[in-house]
C-alpha cells in the first residue's frame, strides 16, 4: 500500500484526490495543508510518503511552480525515496502546464498530471511510479 501525501490548495479538489485514492485500497492517503512550505516538509518527514502530490498554480508564492520546486529540492534532500509529483489545470493556466512538461523533461519532478486526467487514470499512474 502506497502511502501518498496530498498538497492541494483547492480543498474540495484535495478532498476528492483524498477520497478518490482511499476508496481504491491501494493508497495509504493523508492531507497536508499546501501553503507553508516547511510545514509540508515536517509532515512529509513524520509520515515518510512514497508519493508527494501537489498543485501549482500561480496564486501565491508557494503554490507557484518555483516555490513548488524549491520545496521539491528541499524535500528530495530529506526523503530521497519519495516520488514527487505535481498536478496542474492545464485549461486555466496553459503556460503553466508547459512549464511543469518542461520541469518533468528537465528531471526536476518525478511525474506531472494535468486537472483534467480521469480519477482512474491518476490512481494507475500514481500506483505505477
Amino acid at each position: 500500500m502506497k502511502k501518498i501525501a496530498i498538497s492541494i490548495s483547492n480543498r474540495v479538489f484535495a478532498e476528492s484526490v483524498y477520497l478518490m485514492l482511499k476508496q481504491t485500497g491501494d493508497f495509504h492517503p493523508l492531507y497536508v495543508p499546501p501553503r507553508q512550505q516547511e510545514m509540508i516538509l515536517i509532515e512529509c518527514q513524520a509520515a515518510g510518503p512514497d508519493i508527494l502530490l501537489m498543485d501549482v498554480t500561480p496564486s501565491s508564492l508557494e503554490t507557484r511552480l518555483e516555490g513548488r520546486l524549491a520545496l521539491i529540492d528541499k524535500m528530495r534532500r530529506e526523503l530521497s525515496a519519495c516520488k514527487m509529483v505535481l498536478l496542474c489545470d492545464e485549461i486555466a493556466y496553459p503556460e503553466l502546464a508547459r512549464d511543469v512538461m518542461r520541469a518533468k523533461q528537465a528531471g526536476k519532478i518525478d511525474a506531472f498530471f494535468y486537472a483534467s486526467v480521469t480519477a482512474e487514470y491518476l490512481a494507475a499512474a500514481l500506483d505505477s511510479l
